[in-house]
């Protein structure tokens, strides 16, 4: 090699896979799709052949397009005409099926009227009377009567012989004409003893139905030849204004000469037309047809400009790409070059040549390819960040130094991308602190790729040219090729180390080695396919006392023994189901099928074994509660996570249940959920309306003596009346409410201490959720409402609930707010999850003895565990007063053992602030 490139550095020698600049993400190699061996065809000449033939082939199709669209323009009115004359074939069919679908209606509701008065044990009676019909009974039951309830318009009385025996004529009851013969004999066409159809009465036609006179009952004889009752009305009138109506037809109307296509014809029974009911059907195919020709019309156009500027465009970048074909055939020899070199340099490296030989030959072929002479490699060194030359082909290059806030712009660039390419280096502003460096060795352009390992900047493989130049993208990729020679291959075995990683991470869980729900999409999707599954949130319950008590060593033991257990478990045949990781204490089980019932009993006896199990070992025993909640694909969604959010509402419901707090999601929850939201509208009404009303529960001392007050919050519904705490807090936590209404109440306990009790020695004590003692700003809000008031501190007290101690961030919030001077206590103590060291770590002013240590002593006479307690606050020093003091002999129990503070429903029930304030007169 070429004794030029001097000062080769140890420092690149590593016998190891080196990282070059990060262009190719795999193997480091030359661009080979084009610069191919010389003595190949040259492609550049194929190229342009194609593209000659690319443009021949846009005029054929541009004309075959035209072609296509007129002929989809004819294919689509034809169907369209097709389409709008089926569509009003079928609603003519319709309207004409509709039609007769009424008429046979009022054919049988007149049917079942005449059969109303003709099987009809009176009406036997009075017509087949021994001295002939009853002519007064027939006059007052078949009279007006027809004809103004049921609108008869004519109703006969016939005898076997045809002979009229009595006929009432629109209401009016008339003598017996024999001018209905084309009726009567219609009527008789039919044997059978009820007849019904159309017929000419008095040249109009009617509708009408007879029946013979029978008894409705076998205690009467039939009569040997029983007369026929004969109900007929008018067509013209009642039936085509029923018709119409039913039908919206409005122009419907009977003629006798019809001349519209729409026509039903009005037959006897011998089949006969009497009369025609005539309509103008509508066309509904046609306004179809009307409305949607102009959107068709200005589809197809739109369609035809944009294929002529799709095929305009086309035109113009293949007379483009036609004048690219000289520049291709330039850079072809420079591709073969560059590829011939890379190879070389790829076999000295694979031949394990020394550094300073593979560095001189890398430089002399870079200097070769792109036509300069200035070919460096600089490395960076030093944590001030220093660039040293370490090998050039200009001698007295090696060796010098570059560093200082000169380098700071260059080095974020090439970090920031690992070729810097500089056409003009001097008016370059990535390159203003090499200004002197550049105007001292005369360079007009830089090409600068960045060399890495394993993932830090290490050095820059630099070519400077003394007259401006454009660099060519393949010189730009040949260079960086050889730099990725270096360490490419160390950086590709780092890289897919992260990535099994990170994969790993994101698919499965490292406590449990459970699968997570990201690592069971695959699972989930064939689930899907194959029908029903459950989807199931499992809750462990108790690993935050074995993290407290033993350390997060035991609880995540404990957790991974849960996993395998349930791996196993669900792995049998009765569950066929798979487990996987959810946040926080939560497991997610995916079991197929939605047998509820039969899986209820084998979930049941998981639930069973798990909370029977004996998690940990022999030495450290620990005890764990489980609950599950499952929810139905598809019966309850079809969304994954709206799945888990039903599940979640079904475990809301199991940890409720008693013994193996198992549920399934149903609509009851659904609306438990509007429930909740609707009370969480409610409440941010209430906030804004002042709907908050203040009670103070009296605390008193020995002898009955006021010492002060709990403040109590209750809410005026402006439906529901007067809410205690219990119906709305747990919302007003869950939607994140509790705070600014616990900042209510603060603010109206200390405006009750600054006022009507400013000149008293009494104490108030607020309740504080654990959302305030979260957020970072609550003790200075608490101090400056302490100042806005002027108020010593130690007359307010905060009470906390016992569990909240071991809540992360919840300690110094509370150190801070008793470095002000406030009272803190612990509410409910004996019930939570504190320890003497809690106690001793926040000094602790307080205890509040939670009033199921004195439940005992409605049922006996002692209260161990309340003693106990009372002596722990006597022996630490602290205040306690006894809550849910409900009945004199717990009081009088509270006394002989000491405790002089007490409040319950014994001594006074909560009240309003005005009724708490009398008390001060008393």
């Amino acid at each position: 090699m070429p004794g030029s490139a001097t000062g080769a550095s140890p420092v690149m020698a590593v016998h190891e896979p080196r990282h070059g600049a990060e262009i190719d993400r795999g193997e480091t190699r030359m661009p080979d799709t084009i610069g191919k061996e010389a003595s190949q065809d040259d492609p550049t000449s194929s190229i342009a052949r194609a593209l000659s033939r690319t443009e021949r082939d846009y005029r054929r199709l541009r004309r075959g397009l035209v072609a296509l669209l007129a002929l989809a323009v004819v294919v689509i009115l034809v169907i369209l005409l097709w389409a709008a004359r089926e569509q009003n074939l079928q609603h003519a069919r319709h309207t004409h099926e509709q039609i007769e679908t009424q008429l046979e209606q009022i054919r049988r509701r007149l049917i079942g009227q005449v059969l109303d008065y003709a099987i009809w044990d009176l009406s036997h009676l009075a017509i087949h009377a021994d001295d002939g019909p009853d002519l007064a009974w027939l006059e007052l039951e078949m009279g007006s009567n027809l004809h103004d309830n049921l609108d008869i318009d004519l109703a006969l009385l016939v005898s076997i012989d045809q002979e009229v025996l009595y006929e009432v004529q629109r209401g009016e009851p008339r003598p017996p004409t024999t001018d209905h013969g084309p009726l009567l004999a219609q009527s008789r066409l039919d044997e059978a003893p009820m007849t019904s159809g159309f017929a000419l009465w008095q040249d109009r036609p009617v509708l009408f139905a007879t029946a013979p006179v029978l008894p409705e009952s076998s205690h009467h004889v039939q009569a040997p030849s029983p007369h026929r009752l004969l109900f007929a009305f008018e067509v013209d009138d009642g039936l085509t204004r029923i018709l119409r109506e039913a039908t919206n037809l409005p122009d419907l109307h009977l003629t006798a000469t019809p001349e519209r296509p729409g026509r039903l014809p009005l037959r006897t029974q011998a089949g006969d037309p009497l009369a025609w009911l005539e309509w103008t059907p509508s066309e509904p195919g046609s306004v179809m047809l009307r409305r949607s020709m102009p959107w068709l019309l200005i589809t197809l156009l739109g369609l035809g400009g944009f294929s002529a500027l799709l095929f305009q465009r086309l035109r113009h970048q293949a007379r483009a790409s036609l004048a690219t074909v000289e520049e291709l055939r330039q850079t072809q020899s420079r591709l073969a070059a560059q590829q011939r070199a890379w190879h070389d340099l790829r076999g000295m490296h694979l031949r394990d040549a020394s550094e300073e030989e593979f560095i001189a030959a890398l430089l002399e072929c870079s200097s070769q390819l792109l036509d300069i002479p200035r070919i460096s490699l600089w490395l960076l060194e030093g944590d001030d960040g220093r660039l040293i030359c370490q090998a050039s082909l200009v001698p007295e290059t090696v060796g010098e130094e570059l560093f200082g806030e000169e380098l700071e712009a260059y080095l974020v660039e090439l970090h920031r991308t690992p070729a810097l390419v500089a056409d003009d280096a001097p008016a370059d502003p990535r390159l203003t602190g090499l200004h002197d460096y550049l105007c001292r060795n005369e360079i007009a352009s830089m090409l600068d790729i960045g060399l890495f390992v394993a993932g830090e900047l290490r050095g820059v493989l630099c070519c400077e040219s003394s007259r401006p130049r454009r660099w060519h993208t393949d010189e730009i990729n040949a260079l960086t090729s050889f730099s990725g020679l270096l360490c490419q291959f160390a950086e590709s075995l780092r890289r897919r180390e992260v990535e099994r990683t990170l994969r790993r991470q994101l698919h499965y869980d490292e406590i449990t080695a459970l699968p997570t729900l990201h690592g069971l999409e695959e699972h989930i999707e064939s689930l899907r396919r194959r029908g029903p599954f459950l989807v199931g949130i499992l809750h462990v319950k108790g690993l935050n006392q074995i993290n407290d008590s033993l350390g997060t060593a035991f609880g995540d033991a404990a957790l991974h023994e849960v996993g395998e257990l349930l791996r196993r478990r669900l792995a049998t045949p009765e569950l066929q189901g798979v487990p996987a990781r959810l946040p926080a204490n939560r497991l997610c089980l995916l079991l197929p099928g939605d047998d509820r019932a039969g899986l209820h009993a084998c979930l049941e006896t998981l639930l069973d074994e798990l909370d029977a199990h004996p998690w940990l070992n022999e030495n450290a025993p620990a005890s764990l509660h489980f609950s599950l909640g499952l929810a139905g694909y598809p019966r309850d969604s079809r969304n994954i996570d709206r799945l888990l959010q039903r599940a979640e509402l079904a475990l809301e419901r199991a940890r409720g249940e008693a013994r193996h707090r198992l549920a399934f999601y149903d609509d009851a929850l659904g609306q438990w959920q509007r429930h909740q939201s609707r009370l969480e509208r409610e409440l941010r009404d209430a906030i804004s309306r002042r709907e908050f009303r203040l009670y103070l529960q009296p605390q008193f001392a020995a002898g009955g003596r006021l010492h002060g007050a709990e403040a109590l919050l209750r809410w005026m519904h402006p439906e529901r009346g007067l809410l205690g705490p219990g119906d709305f807090i747990a919302e007003a936590e869950h939607c994140r409410l509790i705070q600014p209404i616990g900042d209510w109440v603060l603010e109206e306990t200390l405006a009750l201490l600054a006022g009507p009790l400013r000149d008293t020695d009494l104490m108030l004590a607020v309740n504080v959720s654990v959302q305030q003692l979260r957020d970072p700003d609550f003790p200075a809000r608490v101090e400056a409402l302490l100042q806005s008031h002027a108020l010593p501190p130690h007359r307010l007290v905060l009470e906390v609930v016992e569990s909240l101690l071991v809540t992360p961030g919840v300690m110094p919030r509370l150190a801070s707010l008793h470095a002000l001077g406030l009272s803190i206590a612990l509410d409910d103590f004996g019930t939570g999850y504190s320890s003497l060291r809690y106690l001793q770590e926040l000094e602790v002013d307080e205890i509040k003895l939670d009033k199921v240590f004195l439940d005992p002593l409605k049922l006996r006479q002692d209260a161990p565990l309340a003693r106990s307690i009372i002596a722990l606050a006597r022996a630490l020093g602290l205040r306690l007063v006894a809550e849910g003091v409900e009945t004199a002999d717990q009081a009088d129990f509270l006394r002989r053992q000491g405790v002089t503070l007490m409040q319950g429903y014994y001594l006074a029930r909560p009240e309003p602030k005005d009724i708490f304030l009398r008390r001060l007169d008393a």
